[in-house]
């Protein structure tokens, strides 16, 4: 370009109307014929959010206070609203909602118990039902100490 300055090659106006129809970055490059991050530069100077490219969610805000009414979790909605948990839980905290279902699958106590019989924690998952990780973790916050696993080893 022997140094001049480049012309854009889209305008505002255009820009805006494919971002309002939901279109990302690629897919308005794609349409305009010019390079993504022209885009996601101009739409950026516009104060214009970038729409993700790989999910695209098909769900209102009102759909997930609806859901999250009816005591829902972030999974049980994702799975009724046909997207991923991550995505889902993003709006939900987006919205300011707190997350329903986050109960706990034991106590306290019972974890205590079981440590104190001298179980291991994968021992104590299996009692539970659980993930070993999930009563690792627990059993962290509580100050309890793992208890180690005896072999029995013989030297010939």
């Amino acid at each position: 370009m022997d140094g001049q300055y480049r012309r854009r090659l889209f305008t505002d106006q255009q820009l805006i109307e494919l971002h309002e129809q939901e279109f990302n970055d690629r897919e308005i490059g794609d349409k305009l014929d010019v390079p993504i991050y022209s885009v996601a530069y101009h739409r950026r100077k516009l104060g214009l959010e970038a729409h993700n490219p790989r999910i695209r969610h098909q769900f209102t805000d009102q759909q997930i206070n609806e859901l999250h009414e009816q005591s829902l979790s972030d999974t049980e909605m994702a799975y009724k609203l046909g997207t991923n948990v991550s995505t889902l839980s993003y709006h939900r905290r987006r919205l300011g909602l707190k997350a329903n279902g986050t109960r706990l699958l034991f106590t306290d106590q019972q974890l205590i118990e079981l440590h104190e019989k001298g179980l291991i924690d994968r021992e104590v998952a299996d009692k539970l039902g659980v993930a070993k990780n999930t009563v690792t973790v627990r059993r962290s916050k509580l100050g309890l100490k793992a208890h180690g696993r005896a072999y029995n080893v013989s030297v010939n």
